[in-house]
């Protein structure tokens, strides 16, 4: 019985695995906005004061929408549509949900310090 309670409690402790690569990095970043998890979210984003002031802006405008559609997005999954290298450094992760797939969307990491980081400066104005 201790046994069995043990192993249920060691189930429990283990920790996400932290995404490393940059499609799993964006991934995480997207799922953490459809699961209206911005905290999580922003953890993996390119901590700038634009990239800060378009992460705010789109969180007012996200927590505006109709419950309905929220619940929507949070069901869906994430569609890869293609993936660009630019550099060693720079991907362009386009992608699209299972809500709303005719809607695509292209999303910008960059690498810094071996950690790849989302920068929405490319997703809203669409410079490299």
């Amino acid at each position: 019985m201790i046994g069995l309670f043990a192993a249920i409690s060691s189930c429990n402790n283990i920790a996400k695995k932290e995404p490393v690569t940059d499609v799993e990095v964006a991934r995480t970043f997207l799922r953490g906005i459809l699961d209206n998890k911005f905290t999580e979210a922003e953890a993996y984003l390119l901590n700038d004061e634009t990239n800060r002031q378009y992460f705010e802006r789109f969180q007012q405008q996200y927590d505006a929408q109709d419950k309905a559609k929220l619940e929507k997005n949070k069901a869906s999954e994430i569609i890869v549509n293609d993936i660009s290298y630019i550099t060693d450094t720079v991907c362009i992760f386009n992608y699209s949900n299972s809500y709303s797939r005719d809607v695509k969307t292209k999303l910008k990491l960059v690498r810094i310090n071996s950690k790849w980081l989302v920068d929405l400066k490319y997703t809203f104005s669409g410079n490299l």
